[in-house]
C-alpha cells in the first residue's frame, strides 16, 4: 500500500466486486415516501420554481416545478446524515425507448455515488407522464433505463457544498418554515 492509500494493480483486482454486482439499497430508501409526503404537505407557491407557477388542475401534479426544492431539501437531510457522495442534479430525464426524446426537461433529482454505481432518487418524478405513478423513484441508473424506460442525464452536479450557493437556497428556507424539524 502507498501513502496515499492506493493498492497495486495485481492485488487491487481481486478485490472488484463481480460484474453485475449491485450493493443492497441504503436503509435510507425506506424512509422516501415519508419524505415525499412532509414535503408535498409543505409545497406552496412560494416554494415553487418560478417558471411553473400556473394555475392548477387535475392534469397538473402537485410536484410540478417543486423539483429543485426538494432536491434540495434530500440533499441537506441526507448530507446531515452523512451519507457519502452525494450530488444535486439538475438535468433532463430522456426516454430510454427513444433516446432523443426528453420526457421532462429542466428537471432535479439526486444520485448518490458514482458512474455505473449511481443511485438515482427522484422525489418528485411524477411530474413526467412516463412516470405518473411514481411519486418517488429510486434506482440505480442503469437499471431505470430498462425498468422504467427513463435516462437521467444531468447538466450539471452540484456537491452538498457548492448546494448552498445555489439560487434553490431561498425557495428552500421557504419550504423549512413548512416543515416539521426531523432527526
Amino acid at each position: 500500500m502507498s501513502l496515499t492509500g492506493a493498492t497495486s494493480r495485481r492485488h487491487g483486482d481481486a478485490a472488484r466486486p463481480p460484474q453485475g454486482y449491485r450493493p443492497p439499497f441504503p436503509r435510507w430508501v425506506a424512509d422516501l415516501a415519508g419524505y415525499r409526503k412532509l414535503l408535498q404537505d409543505a409545497w406552496t407557491n412560494e416554494t415553487v420554481h418560478e417558471s411553473f407557477i400556473g394555475p392548477a388542475g387535475a392534469d397538473v401534479p402537485s410536484s410540478r416545478g417543486q423539483c429543485g426544492v426538494s432536491s434540495a431539501w434530500l440533499v441537506e437531510t441526507l448530507a446531515g446524515h452523512q451519507v457519502p457522495n452525494l450530488s444535486y442534479c439538475y438535468g433532463d430525464v430522456y426516454s430510454a425507448l427513444e433516446p432523443e426524446r426528453i420526457e421532462v426537461e429542466l428537471h432535479c433529482w439526486i444520485e448518490v455515488g458514482y458512474e455505473r454505481h449511481r443511485l438515482v432518487v427522484d422525489l418528485t418524478g411524477d411530474q413526467a407522464e412516463i412516470l405518473r405513478q411514481h411519486q418517488v423513484l429510486y434506482g440505480w441508473h442503469d437499471e431505470l433505463a430498462s425498468q422504467h424506460h427513463v435516462d437521467y442525464r444531468p447538466r450539471k452536479r452540484l456537491t452538498p457544498r457548492q448546494l448552498k450557493s445555489d439560487r434553490v437556497q431561498a425557495r428552500l428556507a421557504i419550504l423549512k418554515t413548512y416543515l416539521p424539524v426531523i432527526s
